[in-house]
């Protein structure tokens, strides 16, 4: 009898541990910039938990070292995929590969989709339409007041207004920054995921902070005067539209709609086969100049809205549990299928074209592939932890 109720016993709880399994949550975070996609209804399939929004740089850290607390979760709970608008560094993947790589498998980062990094501000006034001169001399301190912005009709203190933390809508618009900002008199910018880090000058404008993008749209449309940079679908939030001049600036005269930044965008290809093992080839990114050493360096577009980038997505390529693979498999044909394009369009950011979207499958969906998720070749007893 004794033997017999040990082992109803152990069943029970090999049953329990295996309901348990099978309901492990697909857990993530990270950039703010896309998190209203990702929570979007439909967008994450059966078996991902709501994305947290944190900041980029949380983002990756959390994934990187399976630090669930970046999250405000508890710890010791997996941190099984991460978003950011900012790309890992070639170190960020040696070192994991490094530690972790032998237990949890491969990482994979991808582009989930392309976007605009908006100018709102708040100061009345008819359209506003900033050159890049203009722009640069704004966020560097070398004009201060609304009347110096030539053809604006506007008066008053400029109040830059900025993310205190790690962001990665801030690296795409400080790598415009760093490549387009040629007046001496501007000091220059160094690519960051933190604004107060950037600049460096004689000139300094006058700033107002906060942590996280609603925070900063909230402080600028509380503060006349107020600017600052921010992602395309919390600055409609609060605002009347992306082909509004007298909410959100235009560049150049280009307004940051759907249209332009998809012509911008329309030169930038997959990384070709003999290029795709690489991490790093996978997300591009825009810099004065193409570089002979990163075939993932791409050169500012000539054409469309010019503040652009990637907001881009990182997985394992295998997990303990099968129904987290089997998840994770899905979402992969969801966003790289057309399921999800709907909400792309409606979170105001640019579905990655078709050839993006075939090269993406075949590599890391398609089971022949040795990049593909949940490869059981590769993907044999290791894993992301449940």
């Amino acid at each position: 009898m004794f033997k017999r109720n040990v082992l109803a016993i152990s069943l029970t709880l090999a049953a329990l541990c295996s309901a348990q399994a099978a309901m492990a949550a697909v857990n993530g975070g990270g950039g703010t910039l896309a998190a209203p996609f990702y929570n979007t209804s439909g967008v994450l399939p059966s078996g991902f938990a709501a994305y947290i929004g944190v900041g980029s740089g949380a983002g990756k850290t959390a994934f990187l070292n399976n630090d669930a607390t970046q999250f405000g979760l508890t710890a010791g709970t997996t941190v099984h995929w991460a978003g950011s608008d900012s790309k890992l560094a070639a170190s960020d993947i040696t070192t994991y590969n490094t530690n972790h790589g032998a237990a949890w498998g491969p990482l994979i980062q991808v582009p989930a989709m392309a976007t605009a990094v908006t100018i709102p501000f708040n100061k009345a006034g008819g359209n506003l339409n900033l050159t890049t001169d203009q722009l640069c001399g704004v966020f560097s301190g070398r004009l201060t007041d609304w009347s110096n912005i030539t053809g604006s009709g506007r008066t008053g203190t400029i109040t830059v207004a900025y993310r205190s933390d790690s962001s990665g809508t801030t690296e795409l618009f400080t790598r415009y920054l760093n490549a387009k900002c040629t007046n001496p008199l501007d000091g220059s910018f160094a690519v960051t995921t933190t604004f107060s880090a950037s600049h460096t000058g004689s000139t300094s404008p006058t700033v107002v902070t906060a942590k996280g993008s609603p925070a900063v749209m909230a402080l600028v449309n509380s503060t006349d005067g107020a600017i600052t940079y921010m992602s395309p679908d919390v600055a409609v939030t609060t605002t009347a539209g992306l082909d509004d001049a007298t909410k959100i600036a235009t560049i150049n005269g280009v307004a940051p709609n759907l249209a332009n930044v998809g012509t911008a965008i329309s030169g930038v290809n997959p990384p070709v086969p003999g290029n795709r093992s690489n991490p790093n080839n996978w997300v591009p990114v825009f810099a004065a100049s193409t570089s002979s050493t990163d075939p993932s360096v791409v050169p500012f577009p000539s054409a469309g809205y010019p503040i652009i980038g990637f907001t881009n997505m990182i997985f394992s390529q295998c997990y303990i549990d099968p129904t987290q693979t089997a998840a994770v498999r899905a979402f992969f044909n969801q966003q790289y299928g057309t399921a999800n394009d709907a909400a792309v369009a409606s979170n105001r950011f640019v579905k990655m074209s078709d050839s993006w979207k075939t090269a993406i499958v075949n590599s890391f969906v398609t089971s022949t592939s040795s990049r593909a998720i949940g490869n059981t070749s590769v993907c044999n007893a290791i894993g992301r932890p449940l």
